[in-house]
Parts: structure tokens; C-alpha cells; sequence
């Protein structure tokens, strides 16, 4: 349970920093899409090496 709270809190953190990005005008479509592919796949990462750990 904890851990899929802990990728919830990721997902959401993730999409405030996209809307903030988008809200301040200083990022296009492709490159929020791209953006955010890497950072949704970063914390995916972070967390299976957690798991290994």
C-alpha cells in the first residue's frame, strides 16, 4: 500500500510541475510529452531500484 501511494504522490507531483511549465508558456506540446516520458519513467526506475535494494 505504501508503495502505491508513493507512486500516486509521483504521478501528481509530476503533473503539477507539467501544468506549472505549461502555465508559464516556456514549453510546447512535443516537449512537455517528452519531458514528461522521462520523468514518469525516472521515478519508475528510482522505484524498482528501491525494490532491489
Amino acid at each position: 500500500m505504501k508503495e502505491k501511494v508513493s507512486k500516486d504522490q509521483h504521478i501528481l507531483t509530476v503533473i503539477q510541475k507539467a501544468f506549472d511549465k505549461g502555465q508559464q508558456g516556456d514549453i510546447d506540446t512535443n516537449s512537455m510529452i517528452h519531458w514528461l516520458k522521462q520523468e514518469l519513467q525516472s521515478g519508475y526506475t528510482i522505484n524498482n531500484n528501491e525494490k532491489a535494494l
